[in-house]
């Protein structure tokens, strides 16, 4: 991918108490398009994001924004820079669907002031890209997954960050609201100049719409790469364990997964059982 350098990941280590998750991570995200985390449920992804949006608190040296220490950042000043949407997005107050989007103005409104007719007007044009301006009088609590799904990034839109990172944003959507927030996302990747960088489960979606993907697999990068160098029958099976055939999509071009088995199926059969 061409452009400038984003962000820069350099021997980022994590653990909690004696338990490390992450191992050593080199990483170089450029400017632009949609970068993919995937790899098995435990990998790392989550914990990953979460360093890079400083949620978890990296280690000194190890994650550059530009060519800045993201940890010399200040809370309101890297909220400027990167937005976060993370994987859970239950609220459990009532508030209106605006509101939400409007906190995403929070780091540039002064403490006691409130928000300015630019921030309402940067909320709308968010709303708008998101296709939630109709809701903006709802109940955050009453709209569907997938409305308050595009809500809430509609709000990481909001903040006006050149970098959006979203952890499984597609997870608990079904297949229509799944693609609905991905054509969104590329869309944003496209037309706003927004770096994305997400996890996600679904190799196919991840093929489909990510410009780069980043396989991990124990906490480690087990490869990085253009979908059609990831998305392959062997780096499938070693990391996954899964028994797949790997062709080409007769619509969009990218590689289509379609798994018939697994390690322990395979042994299940070599042994008789």
């Amino acid at each position: 991918m061409n452009g400038k350098k984003i962000i820069t990941i350099n021997k980022l280590d994590w653990a909690y108490g004696k338990h490390k998750i992450l191992d050593n991570i080199n990483l170089t995200i450029y400017e632009g398009g949609i970068y993919g985390i995937i790899g098995p449920n435990g990998s790392g992804k989550t914990t990953l994001l979460k360093n890079i949006a400083c949620c978890l608190a990296p280690k000194k040296n190890s994650i550059y924004l530009a060519d800045k220490d993201i940890t010399h950042f200040s809370n309101r000043s890297l909220a400027k820079e990167i937005s976060y949407v993370p994987q859970n997005t239950d609220l459990e107050f009532d508030i209106s669907v605006m509101d939400i989007v409007l906190m995403g103005r929070s780091p540039y409104i002064k403490r006691f002031q409130s928000e300015s007719s630019n921030d309402i007007e940067v909320a709308e044009h968010a709303m708008k890209a998101t296709n939630t301006w109709h809701l903006r009088d709802k109940n955050i609590n009453m709209v569907s997954g997938g409305e308050r799904q595009r809500a809430i990034i509609a709000r990481a839109l909001a903040q006006e960050t050149n970098i959006m990172l979203l952890d499984e944003p597609v997870s608990q959507l079904d297949l229509h609201h799944q693609l609905e927030i991905m054509d969104i996302l590329k869309r944003l990747s496209i037309e706003n100049k927004v770096t994305v960088i997400m996890s996600i489960h679904d190799l196919n979606i991840a093929a489909q719409f990510c410009d780069r993907l980043v396989l991990m697999d124990n906490g480690k990068i087990f490869n990085e790469g253009i979908p059609n160098d990831i998305i392959k029958e062997d780096i499938v099976y070693s990391v996954y364990g899964v028994k797949a055939i790997v062709m080409k999509n007769p619509v969009t071009g990218t590689p289509h997964l379609i798994p018939y088995g697994n390690q322990s199926d395979m042994h299940r059969k070599s042994s008789g059982d």
